[in-house]
């Protein structure tokens, strides 16, 4: 009996110490994040970079916002399209929590002889003001620049993006990739971890879809932004400080996002064109068509210009997909979200054949028409023509189809638009299966 208890107390011992140490190697082996999903908590620098779990457990997603426009546009945008990332910190103008989420004030390192008598930020001073006043600024949303007929909150935007690359990296330094993107843009979460899994985040790579302004090629700053660990360690720790080089000289430029390539190109790293993959349209500004071959076979990446019921719209066809685990091709966003929201005509609706369109070549051809079934018959005769629109006394053809929006009649009378439907099957039978995905490539 002696012999039985000891045995079974040498047993016993063991399991516990198991035990122990399997508690003890899980806890070691995967600790608590304290960059997680909901990232901005306030994430501190505990956690290393290096702990990943899951696909793009090595990405982290940064948001631009303005506080103007965050209490209606974060919430939505967090709860659709970066439903399921894990890595996000979010900048605005203004240090602030919009709900359970924490907003860090972009603008708080600006140097200061860069803001007095800087008409740019009478807006930024007076929002703080109030912020710390009142906790209500939504009688700023539509505040004017004092000096220009423009939005306040616009002109002040153009001083965040450099600022937000440095913070960025400080608040979460050593991941693969950073994504860049704004409140109304919608990142396709599964197709950019499945493209970043492709490329080396070693070599020095700056992606967007290209803008070119006086000889710079920039990245949209809304379409997103996406940059490599290595472009960002040599910006934001070899270069640091850069962002603060750059504050007197933005006062005289567009926009940040053009500021942040002249920044970047100075720190060694370059454009590379992710369009049409990255392409600066919504779901229903799409161009389908002859005129625009390059979208059809190539992965949605990000999407622009959704506002809050755009987005639920679109995580709506997001989860009714047939296969959620493959990159989304703008293939099929036209056969399963184009076509299925189509009809022959629509009245009070624009389908933007009035628009020139990228490169010219979506729409944008005109001609006057007393009538909107005198304009269908200038479709027809036109072997081209996929979409029209007429308003007033004018018909517009377009050569690409796009679903287009809502819009209600003016002075000049009633919106209607209309679709070659037997046409634009047509062309679509003859459009060629997309198999590989075709990601953009990085470049040696």
């Amino acid at each position: 009996m002696i012999r039985w208890t000891s045995r079974y107390f040498s047993i016993w011992l063991r399991a516990s110490l198991l035990g122990i140490l399997l508690i003890f190697g899980y806890l070691c082996f995967y600790p608590q994040n304290s960059h997680g999903r909901l990232l901005t908590f306030k994430p501190t620098n505990s956690s290393t970079a290096k702990e990943y779990y899951s696909p793009g457990a090595n990405i982290v997603v940064s948001v631009k916002t303005g506080a103007s426009e965050a209490a209606e546009r974060i919430p939505i945008q967090m709860q659709t399209s970066l439903r399921g990332v894990q890595n996000i910190v979010i900048f605005s103008d203004l240090d602030q929590d919009v709900g359970e989420y924490h907003l860090y004030d972009s603008l708080d390192t600006i140097i200061p002889s860069v803001m007095e008598n800087n008409p740019d930020f009478v807006f930024y001073d007076k929002q703080r003001k109030l912020w710390n006043a009142t906790h209500d600024i939504s009688s700023l949303k539509d505040e004017r620049h004092p000096d220009k007929n423009e939005l306040a909150a616009w002109t002040l935007d153009k001083y965040k993006n450099v600022h937000i690359l440095e913070k960025t990296w400080a608040l979460m330094p050593g991941y693969d990739w950073y994504v860049f993107i704004d409140a109304d843009t919608y990142l396709l979460w599964d197709s950019i971890v499945a493209w970043l899994s492709t490329m080396s985040p070693k070599k020095k790579s700056y992606f967007g879809s290209e803008v070119n302004t006086a000889g710079v090629k920039f990245a949209h700053g809304g379409t997103g932004i996406i940059i490599s660990k290595a472009t960002m360690y040599k910006f934001a720790v070899k270069d640091a400080g850069m962002a603060a080089n750059w504050d007197p000289i933005i006062r005289n430029k567009c926009c940040g996002d053009l500021v942040l390539a002249m920044a970047l190109r100075e720190s060694g790293t370059l454009l590379q064109d992710a369009w049409p993959a990255m392409s600066g349209e919504a779901p229903w500004t799409l161009p389908f068509g002859p005129g625009t071959p390059e979208y059809w076979c190539r992965p949605v990446l990000t999407l622009h210009h959704l506002s809050p019921d755009g987005m639920a719209e679109f995580k709506r066809y997001e989860d009714q997909r047939a296969n959620k685990w493959t990159p989304l091709t703008h293939e099929e966003v036209f056969n399963t979200f184009i076509m299925n929201s189509l009809v022959p005509e629509r009245e009070n609706w624009d389908n933007l054949a009035s628009e020139r369109g990228e490169f010219g070549n979506t729409g944008g051809v005109t001609s006057e028409s007393p009538s909107f079934e005198d304009c269908a018959h200038v479709c027809e005769a036109d072997e081209k023509c996929f979409q029209y629109s007429h308003h007033g006394n004018t018909c517009n053809i377009g050569m690409s189809v796009r679903l287009g929006y809502k819009k209600d009649a003016d002075d000049e009378g009633i919106w209607r638009s209309g679709w070659n439907m037997t046409r634009l099957a047509a062309w679509a039978v003859k459009q060629p299966k997309c198999e590989p995905v075709d990601f953009p490539k990085q470049e040696k």
